[in-house]
């Protein structure tokens, strides 16, 4: 009976529908998969706003966070004096407080190639071609902001791998000027000419770039320096030490929320205090939720599905329109309109089902493509996937729905 109603039955009518549909076919598929490649990218790119609204604080080693009161996101933190560190080592589930320093900053970027760069009224290549020539894409000497993340290299507040890196070159950091570059900054960044460039520039100071460490890039910085506490202040034009932009602690095992209450109740209210986890989920929040970026990529995804709706619903439309004496002679012997709203509504099934899978493999191939050429994580997660599915699905329930009302058209009288 189910295989009935879905027009499964000798002749296959949905099938076969589908299969001899030719052009008609051909254009509902092929807009449908567009439409869903759409989706797919839409929950990639919000997959990735998601992956790197935390990954700063990912690779930090802390349990507490100190940041000033006026605090929006990683890349925004406001000052806090290092005073309030101090005050706060003086809680007793408080085990450890390392400042962090961090700031936008001029990069002086290398020319490619080094021996013959192109000059500034050269064509700057389009995004295909970037994507082309990666690194060795020709561009002129050029200064752009990166991020710059300035620490205590006796109090190194960072997670291994990255903590990995500082140690091996902690004697080259104690020298004045010495910086560590994020081996996964874009090209124009200069990582890949570590060894045959020597005229770095952090704002207007010479440095040396003495090795690197891996670390996600985000939307907000296309790379990222460390450098010592020290170097940090100078170069960057703080006053002193004595103002930072983050504090990092550690709490006894299992103090987690106790230390916070005690923290809140020691500092000054000009101090926010916040746990590890609230730190990465108000930051999710901030891209996701606060700005245009995840709003954007949420109306993407709504907007993609109703196109592929009106492309399915259109085709079989037009399917019903055409052979409305078939339909007609079907109702003649016998098949009732909701035998026949199955065979439709299975036919914009089969459609969606074809075009995911043909989604699916373009997905796959352009995500790998905005990640070289963009340097942004793309991950087809399991979830996005069967969301995708879930949609392309009801789409097509409901376009062949909504076509049903046309086989009421299809008047057996008519054929005499």
């Amino acid at each position: 009976m189910a295989g009935s109603f879905l027009g499964m039955r000798n002749p296959p009518l949905a099938f076969r529908n589908v299969v001899h549909g030719g052009k008609r076919s051909l254009a509902a598929i092929s807009g449908a998969a567009f439409s869903l490649v759409m989706v797919l990218l839409q929950l990639g790119f919000l997959q990735a706003v998601k992956i790197t609204a935390t990954n700063n604080f990912e690779v930090l080693d802390f349990d507490v966070l100190l940041t000033s009161k006026r605090f929006e996101q990683f890349y925004g933190p406001g000052f806090l004096p290092l005073e309030r560190l101090r005050q706060a080592r003086n809680v007793s589930a408080v085990e450890s407080a390392a400042p962090l320093y961090a700031t936008f900053v001029l990069w002086r970027c290398p020319p490619f190639p080094l021996d013959h760069p192109p000059d500034d009224t050269a064509p700057k290549p389009g995004a295909f071609a970037r994507w082309l020539g990666g690194a060795r894409t020709p561009r002129a000497l050029q200064r752009r902001q990166l991020y710059a993340m300035g620490f205590d290299l006796d109090q190194i507040p960072f997670k291994s791998p990255i903590r990995d890196s500082i140690e091996a070159n902690r004697a080259k950091l104690r020298m004045e000027n010495r910086v560590l570059l994020n081996s996964r900054s874009h090209p124009d960044f200069g990582w890949e000419l570590r060894d045959r460039y020597h005229d770095w520039e952090l704002e207007d100071t010479a440095v040396s770039v003495v090795g690197g460490f891996d670390m996600l890039r985000g939307f907000a910085a296309d790379s990222v320096v460390l450098l010592k506490a020290d170097d940090f202040v100078r170069i960057c034009g703080y006053d002193s030490r004595e103002t930072t932009n983050f504090g990092l602690l550690k709490v006894k095992p299992g103090t987690i929320d106790e230390a916070v209450a005690s923290l809140r109740q020691a500092l000054p209210d000009d101090v926010l205090v916040t746990s590890r986890d609230d730190a990465l989920a108000r930051e999710v929040d901030h891209w996701v939720n606060q700005t245009s970026t995840g709003k954007l990529f949420a109306i993407g995804v709504l907007v993609a599905m109703i196109v592929a709706a009106v492309v399915v619903y259109q085709v079989l439309s037009n399917d019903v329109r055409e052979h409305m004496p078939e339909y007609a002679t079907l109702r003649a012997m016998g098949y009732s309109t909701l035998r026949l709203a199955g065979i439709l509504i299975f036919q914009a099934v089969l459609y969606m089902l074809i075009s995911f899978v043909i989604a699916v493999l373009i997905s796959l191939m352009v995500y790998a493509a905005t990640e070289s050429l963009a340097g942004i994580p793309m991950v087809l997660t399991y979830r996005n996937l069967g969301l995708t599915f879930g949609l392309a699905m009801a789409v097509g329930l409901i376009s062949g729905a909504l076509t049903v009302n046309r086989l009421r058209l299809a008047d057996p009288a008519e054929l005499f």
